[in-house]
């Protein structure tokens, strides 16, 4: 499996180089600041776990209104559960690799975590309340574009506040 992985890895690598060898042809500039972020470990794979963050709060809030047929603000209510357990786990073990040396330790962290999340909880359900039930837009395509406002959220919260290194 990690041989899969890392060779997957590779490819996604050699694409994301390719792209920006592209990019700095038109803008040297631009290229250059796209290679040094394409570069900055922590905040690729933090793209990645929000990647899967968002497809985990996607279905979630899918299954929550499609299937237990709950109203918008209650099925997203569901998936933010859902999707911040995951993601707290994930950006401790995977992204920011932290280590908390006491229970205190964690669960200040783990209270940080889901506090900023409900910061952006709170920017994703206005969203979704203006857009879906007053504008009339497709549900699942608002959920989508919301999270990416949310995942750039997010990572702010989580480098600034929360999974400091000490």
């Amino acid at each position: 499996m990690k041989s899969i992985a890392s060779a997957l890895w590779k490819v996604i690598d050699t694409l994301a180089r390719a792209v920006i060898s592209l990019i700095a042809r038109v803008s040297p500039k631009l290229g250059e600041k796209c290679l040094n972020l394409w570069n900055d470990t922590s905040f690729v794979t933090y793209v990645f776990v929000g990647l899967l963050t968002t497809i985990v709060n996607v279905i979630a809030f899918w299954f929550g209104t499609h299937i237990h047929h709950l109203d918008i603000l209650s099925g997203n209510c569901f998936a933010w559960i859902v999707a911040v357990s995951f993601g707290y786990w994930a950006n401790k073990t995977i992204v920011f690799k932290t280590h908390s040396d006491s229970l205190q330790a964690l669960l200040t962290e783990c209270i940080s975590f889901f506090a900023m999340r409900l910061v952006s909880l709170g920017v994703e359900s206005v969203i979704l309340k203006v857009t879906v039930e007053i504008l009339h837009l497709p549900d699942m395509i608002m959920k989508v574009i919301t999270n990416f406002v949310v995942v750039i959220l997010n990572y702010v919260f989580s480098k600034v506040f929360i999974f400091k290194k000490k």
